[in-house]
């Protein structure tokens, strides 16, 4: 079952990147689908916006009172798992997902890994917010980072603690 994805990019900075976006988020996104546990047996639908710096902090300003920008932010449809419609359901918007070109590619920069493998990582991370997995407290920090550990071992890419 594929991920659909709906994909607004509003800074050309990504265009130029060239990671082939249309293509690239609904295969890591469907990887990451179908190696959770217990997902229910809907098809899923995020929204995806890839932006800049200045677009994210205002996002993050008006929604979560933070006045800079981030890396990725997500704002889920529905609190955890176990919320999502139980009967097969097609079509189901999980929620949507904010990328900032910027902060990706300043910290893949700094962390020296490909640019391309950090995008990927941010996409997987704020899938998992999608699906209420957090990391407010150190356990839920283990859970997720494990399940993003497992996900990008499957995409064969390395650990982005272990750079971290």
């Amino acid at each position: 079952m594929t991920v659909k994805i709906d994909l607004t990019i509003s800074d050309p900075s990504w265009n130029k990147a060239r990671l082939k976006l249309n293509a690239l988020a609904p295969s890591v996104l469907t990887c990451a689908w179908k190696i959770l546990p217990l997902r229910p047996k809907i098809k899923p639908r995020v929204s995806l916006l890839f932006t800049s710096d200045s677009e994210i902090q205002k996002i993050n300003r008006t929604f979560r009172k933070k006045n800079k920008p981030t890396n990725v932010l997500s704002f889920p449809q529905f609190e955890t798992i176990a919320d999502f419609p139980h009967a097969p359901r097609e079509d189901i918007l999980l929620g949507d997902i904010v990328i900032a070109y910027e902060t990706v590619r300043n910290e893949a920069l700094a962390a020296h890994i490909p640019f391309k493998n950090h995008t990927i990582h941010m996409l997987v991370h704020g899938f998992l917010h999608l699906l209420g997995h957090d990391h407010l407290d150190d356990q839920d920090a283990e859970i997720m980072e494990s399940l993003e550990i497992k996900i990008l071992k499957k995409l064969n890419l390395p650990n982005p603690y272990h750079f971290l």
